[in-house]
Parts: structure tokens; sequence; C-alpha cells
């Protein structure tokens, strides 16, 4: 299968990438960064043709659409950072929120307007967006019947997910992927930010503990993808999370068990909102994702547990 994806070179794409490349499909990344080649395919017999655009326009890249039977749109600034020290300066001012909506809705346009002048259209086409769709609630399952939020990251959420609506009409399956805010890897996302003051032997929960953590492991997110690229009947909306959530607190303690450091030093929220202002919200928000649609269809995890997942990240 001949799979575009646009975004492939961040975190996510990139993990996607390799084992869609793995699996013998032919990967085109649509990337700002296209000179750039990823040094984990060399090995590969097939790599992934990296064909660069600016992220807004329909450009020589359009051509590549009508030889797809899946497009994938993972494109996006990162919204929390591309590593530690992103994490903990890049404070979300206007002018950074402004930016985090410009490269969502620009990328999702210039796709949809490539697939509706294609001869030859996708069969599939794959929306990402976030748990920050539902915003954040104490104690509410949050399957994918759950209302929307009404903060940024939930508003943001909603223009992502519309910005591709046009696609429905075109008769192409779209799939709507809600990421856990989570993301089990030590390549990139939260994790490596959470395991820092554990390394420090500093390690506890985030504001009171008490909050839902939406996470699940690189390997089973990439899996899913592909699962529901191979599902006919797979459409609409789906939560790529682990069946099995935990809060802050329980988070803690498997992570200091795990790694034989202290998991009782919490940080209170004051600090968070001090230190990060809004985008505090990206650790403190209480989502209790569930992914009931995926479970219905009979994905099987392989890190259905965070003990698992830390087991396999971890030495």
């Amino acid at each position: 299968m001949n799979i575009l994806i646009a975004g492939g070179s961040g975190f996510i794409g990139s993990a996607l990438s390799r084992e869609l490349v793995q699996k013998g499909h032919q990967v085109i990344i649509l990337s700002r960064r296209a000179s750039e080649r990823t040094k984990e395919f060399v090995n590969l017999n097939r790599n992934p043709d990296y064909l660069y655009w600016d992220g807004e326009n329909v450009g020589e890249w359009v051509s590549t659409i009508q030889e797809c039977q899946a497009v994938i749109n993972l494109a996006g600034e990162n919204i929390g950072g591309k590593n530690i020290l992103e994490v903990a300066t890049r404070r979300w001012t206007p002018a950074r929120k402004q930016m985090l909506r410009q490269s969502r809705l620009a990328s999702s346009k210039a796709l949809v307007e490539a697939i509706k002048g294609s001869s030859t259209k996708p069969q599939v086409f794959i929306q990402a967006s976030a748990v920050g769709y539902y915003g954040s609630h104490p104690d509410r399952d949050m399957d994918e019947s759950a209302p929307p939020g009404e903060d940024f990251l939930a508003k943001l959420c909603i223009e992502w997910e519309n910005a591709t609506a046009e696609i429905d009409q075109l008769g192409i399956r779209r799939v709507i992927i809600r990421i856990a805010g989570v993301v089990m890897s030590l390549e990139g996302g939260s994790l490596p930010f959470i395991l820092l003051p554990f390394r420090f032997f500093l390690g506890g929960p985030l504001g009171s503990g008490k909050q839902w953590v939406s996470w699940i492991h690189i390997n089973d997110l990439v899996r899913a993808i592909i699962f529901l690229i191979e599902q006919p009947d797979a459409h609409g909306v789906f939560n790529l999370c682990s069946p099995q959530p935990i809060t802050s607190r329980q988070l803690s303690q498997a992570i200091g068990k795990h790694m034989g450091r202290p998991s009782f030093f919490p940080t209170p929220e004051i600090a968070f909102r001090i230190l990060f202002g809004e985008k505090a919200d990206l650790l403190l928000a209480s989502q209790k994702q569930i992914p009931k649609k995926l479970l219905s269809l009979g994905f099987e995890y392989q890190h259905p547990t965070v003990e698992s997942a830390l087991k396999s990240l971890i030495p």
C-alpha cells in the first residue's frame, strides 16, 4: 500500500513510518525538513520518500496523492515541545497559540484541496486529534461519545477535526484519532519530562495526584493506527489510549517502583501554574479516556498496563 503521511518526520510520525516500512508499505512523508533523512531507515530495504511542503499550500507533491491508498494527517506544530527544554520554556503566549492553530488548520486545508483535485482518491484518511478535545473532568469516563470541553485545547481539537470534514463528502473513509495525553516513549512526548525528577530521587505525583492520566505505549499507538487503516468498517472517532487509565498518583507509584526510586514528593499545582501558565493543563488535566470503539473492533494491546509499558522502556 502507498501511504502518505503529512508530518511524518515528527515524534509519532517517525515511529509510524518505521513500522509501515518494516511491514512492506511504501511511505511518502510530507515534511518541511524533507532534506533530512531519518537514520533509522538506513538498514531497511525500502526507505520512505521525503517530499517538501510548506505545511500550508498545495505544491508539487499533489501528484503523489492519486498514487496513495491512505493519507494520514499528523501535521501541526508540537503542542508541548520537542524536548524537555521546550516543554519547560515555551509558554502558550497568544502568538504561540495562533501558531499551534494555524499549523493545523492550514495543513489540513491543503490536504483536502489536494485530494479534491485528485483524479484517483485515497481509500482512507486518518485525521489526528487529541484527548484534549474532552477538556478536564475529575471523574467522567471519556469514551468517543463524550462532549467536547471549552478550554483552548478542546477548541483547538474541534477546529482541527472539522478542518478535514469535507473528506466525508468525497466518499472517503475518514478516521479521527484522539491520541492520549501521555505517549509512552523515551524518544519524545511528555514521558521524559515526567521521569526527570525520579532520576534525581525527587519523583512524585503532579498536583493533587487524583487526576486521571490518559496514556498509551508508542508501539500500541502505532499498531492501532495501522489497525484502523486496515479495518474497512472503521470510521469516525476513535480514542487511542490504554484500556486501563490511571491517576497521576498511581503513575508515579508505578514509575517509582519500577525505577527503585521514591515517589512521594508531590509537585504542587501552583508551582506548575507559575512555571508554565495555561500550558500546565497538559499535565494537570484529569482525563479518564476510554478506547471503547477500538476495543469493540477487537484491537489487542501489547502493553495494556502501565507496568508493562514501563518495563519495555526502562531497563
